[in-house]
């Protein structure tokens, strides 16, 4: 117990010091440039189905949870904890807010249940201020999801989403562009399922169509330009036993993928994936998957390996091990529809090989920590570069390709709980991103990053915080390497209950006013805080 207290104090009094915000982080590869600090889009949390057949026991849980899909929200675009205003009950509840910078929300949550279904309603707008820039920040959306489980033969999810946002695009400090901005409109449906077949078979399938449209402009100098990403994926696979010890298993997964700009060639892409292999139990405390994929993207073929070792040497440890190969750069909404804006250059596929170790422990109390080598190497991997365009005055990325790139390093994390009110999730990354022909740093990945998040509930008193950091950063240009200053950000919720209705809240974005360097020589807003009442029914 006093080791929890030691540890508890110790957060609580680096949370004003160089610490980082929590938010997904994935082998340290973060795309942060060219985007307001504050805002954020509606992307909903794809619910992809692995259930393994006939488990024997349940798998060691995620050190620090990570909710919905981060493909293409960056951390800079993170909603201030975006389960704040969600209870795990079925209710609606209605949330609106005012603040600083002109700042508003309205926020509708739903959730029900009814016959063995389960449905979920999110209906968000929130509204700021430009900060330098005639271009306000606004954002409206809508998503909803329904599932259903059938006596437990089959789980089947279905869900959408549909928004819209308009938002400026930053200028360099010496060179402001207040009339440049984006105005996006994002559709997404998408379904998942699996079923345990009459033969003691289990089959997996999911199917999703994404479509974008945004408009790229500047009203100072006439410049429009229209873009559109569409893209379609589906996939199953089927698990069957063989014997007491052996499951076969298939797979098929397809995307495709097109993007159009004005003025410029479409690209477009389609990505399949076979993959034979199986499950072994190697004995009572291990179990190892194995087998082929057969990969074809663009122009690009490949056969690969992949294994995965679970290994539980002792009841609280657990040993993993794994390798795998994929192909990259398959996303044309990631690659030049991020927040920024991105030029229409030619893509090509990379090559991704990545190797993991971890050992993790649990406590008997539920407590966890974990430690993860990696390496990873990246052939034609994306690095994105700054570049003023004088032609539309505006600040842009364009991106080239590194023949070689490898990212090694290490990641501890864990998750706390102190007494029964007080939850902290740390992690921490060190790694180093780089050519590895010349060794020059890739572009903006940073060196270090700490991630640290706390709950703390009491009563009718609760409190979410999250800071993240990036240190060591570089940034490039067409022309040039620059030293990218450390970045750092942190949010803070808290929220009072009146009584079983009313509820009243605070949000702080950027709690610190520190959240202004994420691009190279690029001014952001900075704090932003919302006060408001939220109501349950």
């Amino acid at each position: 117990m006093q080791t929890r207290k030691i540890i508890a104090m110790a957060v609580a009094l680096g949370l004003s010091t160089n610490l980082y915000a929590a938010d997904t982080f994935d082998m340290g590869k973060v795309q942060v440039i060219g985007k307001d600090a504050q805002s954020e889009k509606i992307d909903p949390a794809r619910q992809r189905i692995s259930f393994d057949m006939g488990e024997r026991r349940d798998p060691m849980p995620e050190l620090v949870p990570e909710t919905g899909s981060m493909e293409f929200r960056p951390m800079t675009e993170k909603p201030t904890l975006e389960n704040f205003h969600r209870e795990n009950r079925d209710e609606i509840s209605v949330s609106a807010g005012i603040g600083t910078r002109g700042s508003n929300e309205l926020i509708v949550n739903g959730k029900g249940t009814r016959e063995g279904y389960i449905g979920n309603l999110v209906i968000k707008r929130e509204a700021r201020d430009g900060y330098k820039s005639f271009v306000d920040t606004r954002k409206q959306g809508l998503e909803a999801n329904v599932s259903s489980t059938g006596e437990g033969s089959y789980t089947l999810s279905a869900g959408g989403e549909y928004s819209s946002e308009e938002y400026a695009q930053r200028g360099q400090k010496a060179v402001l562009t207040p009339d440049a901005g984006i105005e996006n409109g994002v559709s997404r449906i998408w379904l998942t399922g699996n079923s345990t077949l009459e033969d003691g078979a289990f089959f997996t399938g999911h199917a999703a169509v994404d479509s974008i449209s945004r408009d790229i402009n500047n009203s100072a100098i006439n410049f429009s330009e229209e873009q559109t990403g569409f893209s379609m994926s589906a996939g199953a696979s089927y698990l069957k036993s063989m014997n007491n010890k052996f499951k076969g298993r298939a797979a098929i997964d397809i995307k495709s993928d097109t993007f159009t700009a004005t003025a410029n060639p479409d690209r477009e892409l389609t990505k399949t994936v076979l993959d034979l292999g199986g499950e072994y139990e190697v004995s009572q405390k291990s179990d190892a998957k194995f087998g082929l994929k057969r990969m074809s993207l663009m122009e690009k073929d490949a056969t690969s390996p992949y294994f995965n070792l679970d290994y539980r040497f002792d009841e609280p440890w657990q040993l993993l091990l794994s390798y795998d190969e994929d192909l990259g750069n398959d996303s044309v909404e990631r690659i030049f529809m991020p927040t920024r804006y991105v030029v229409s250059n030619p893509l090509e596929a990379s090559k991704v090989k990545t190797l993991k170790g971890a050992v993790n422990y649990r406590s008997t109390k539920g407590d966890t920590i974990g430690v993860e080598l990696f390496s990873q190497k990246e052939e034609n991997a994306i690095e994105y570069l700054d570049d003023y365009d004088a032609g539309k005055n505006m600040l842009t990325s364009t991106f080239r390709f590194i023949d070689d790139a490898q990212r090694k390093g290490a990641t501890i994390k864990g998750a706390f709980k102190i007494e029964n009110n007080f939850k902290i999730n740390l992690k921490t990354t060190y790694q180093t991103p780089e050519d590895e022909n010349s060794g020059r740093r890739i572009s903006y990945e940073p060196k270090r990053i700490l991630d640290v998040g706390f709950n703390y509930t009491e009563g009718k008193f609760m409190i979410d915080f999250s800071r993240r950091a990036e240190f060591d950063r570089t940034a490039h240009t067409r022309t040039a390497s620059f030293d990218a200053d450390d970045y750092s950000r942190s949010d803070l919720a808290v929220r009072y209950r009146l009584n079983n209705r009313f509820s009243t809240y605070l949000k702080i974005k950027d709690l610190y006013d520190e959240a202004k360097k994420i691009r190279y020589d690029v001014s952001e807003e900075g704090r932003v805080s919302l006060a408001g009442i939220e109501a349950h029914f």
